[in-house]
């Protein structure tokens, strides 16, 4: 289960009891699923996952890290040749689980200089033998991209 909030606050205020190393290894955990992401590596990007995460997004939902990555390569249209990165990490949590809230910004990088997408994402990591892995990434389109992907995803039919 996420983190609690202290009487409703919002997930930015939310406790912060994480070693340096924990803190800095969440955030690689992040930055290696957006360079997975990028590199069309849907099979690390998986292992990034335990055993038994879940990936939730407007692309559909997944567990574990075949299906993970299985989910990846069916959009992959939509998501290569992409620049994805993650800004204005909000990390909470303790030495048993780290919640990081994300701003995800898409950039298309090949046929065009432009800004395609964004998100927010929270992933919900836990140490599994001795590593972080997710246990829970939940992708949340901005209103306009959601709209924009619906739209790609009807001309693709």
């Amino acid at each position: 289960a996420p983190l609690a909030l202290a009487q409703n606050a919002p997930y930015y205020a939310a406790e912060y009891n994480i070693k340096a190393e924990d803190d800095l290894a969440a955030r690689q955990v992040i930055a290696r699923l957006n360079h997975a992401l990028d590199a069309a590596d849907y099979k690390t990007y998986g292992e990034l996952f335990a055993p038994d995460g879940v990936f939730v997004s407007g692309f559909g939902n997944a567990v574990g890290p075949q299906q993970v990555a299985a989910a990846l390569g069916k959009v992959a249209p939509f998501i290569t040749n992409k620049r994805h990165v993650t800004g204005n990490l909000v990390i909470s949590g303790n030495a048993d689980q780290i919640v990081v809230s994300s701003y995800l910004i898409v950039f298309e990088r090949k046929t065009a200089l432009k800004y395609v997408g964004s998100a927010l994402n929270v992933d919900t990591l836990k140490k599994v033998n001795g590593r972080w892995l997710v246990t829970r990434h939940e992708s949340t389109l901005d209103p306009a991209t959601a709209a924009y992907i619906q739209s790609l995803m009807k001309k693709k039919k």
